[in-house]
């Protein structure tokens, strides 16, 4: 990287660019030292990103910011003004307003990636990323570290296919910070029950223990086992004891030639009915078809 003390390219945008669901649109980083001037007005970038303190910015795509060092302050509509520090990271989102700077005494070092797509606006409209909460404690963490660095090693090299890879390295930023955030809501024994509950569940291929009986091995109600364990995978416990159970299903589909009635009955379905209506539900096709199309591409 340019020995400077701050890096930034932005990104043409191809119609192709666009089909893959998230593109890049620019990336950067920036270091700013101890009553510096913030934004320094010595570099040129496009209009729509420039921005005062004074009268702050929206502009039309999203990006984070990750502040890796030092202190400041973040402010939208949504949020009024918040402090930031070591570990910090935020959300821009298109056409709200924003703004954020160091503390001039202290400075800061922050790294940010511009982006947009249909793959972002979903994340958005299912709640995953909101204007209300768009600021993470995501701690100094060396993953995040890592995707800036390969974005910023791919912007200059640009081998073929390096707007895809920078995406994919935008989306391990977002996971990463998404995940530090579920992490800090949960306790450690919070943490600790639900590995112990998945563990039980993974026990049991054949049939889920009730979820009254799970709970009380575990001493907790069944109410709070239930709520706690959705909010940390994503699923109920009957549904995280299906998907393991259709996962085995599809080994067994592709590693043998067992009948499926027979698989049907070794992970404990009802009857081969069942087990058909059920699959199909979690793999989209039936268990004969998924079969074909695990030695090779079947269309729907």
């Amino acid at each position: 990287m340019p020995k400077t003390n701050q890096y930034y390219r932005y990104l043409p945008i191809s119609p192709r660019d666009r089909q893959w669901g998230l593109y890049v649109t620019g990336a950067g980083w920036r270091n700013v030292s101890p009553n510096s001037l913030y934004p320094q007005r010595d570099h040129v970038h496009p209009p729509s990103h420039e921005f005062r303190w004074p009268r702050g910015r929206s502009f039309h795509e999203y990006a984070v910011v990750y502040i890796s060092d030092g202190q400041g302050e973040f402010e939208s509509n949504e949020t009024g003004r918040l402090g930031v520090g070591p570990g910090a990271a935020f959300l821009l989102f298109p056409d709200v307003w924003h703004r954020y700077r160091p503390l001039r005494d202290i400075g800061w070092r922050e790294y940010w990636v511009t982006f947009h797509g249909d793959m972002a606006e979903r994340m958005r409209r299912h709640g995953f990323i909101s204007p209300d909460t768009p600021v993470f404690d995501a701690g100094v963490d060396d993953e995040i570290l890592r995707a800036f660095t390969a974005i910023f090693d791919r912007l200059e090299s640009q081998t073929a296919g390096f707007q895809q890879l920078i995406a994919a390295d935008t989306l391990r930023i977002l996971a990463a910070i998404l995940a530090a955030r579920q992490n800090r809501r949960a306790d450690d024994r919070t943490r600790d029950l639900v590995r112990r509950a998945r563990a039980s569940i993974e026990g049991h291929t054949e049939t889920l223990p009730m979820i009254e009986h799970l709970a009380d091995s575990l001493g907790v109600s069944a109410g709070h086992l239930r709520r706690v364990f959705k909010q940390h995978t994503g699923l109920s416990p009957y549904q995280y004891h299906l998907q393991m159970k259709i996962g085995r299903a599809k080994m067994m589909l592709r590693a043998s030639d067992l009948p499926i009635k027979h698989i049907a009955q070794q992970l404990g379905f009802q009857n081969v009915h069942h087990f058909s209506k059920l699959f199909k539900k979690v793999a989209a096709v039936p268990p004969h078809r998924w079969r074909i199309g695990s030695q090779r591409p079947i269309s729907e």
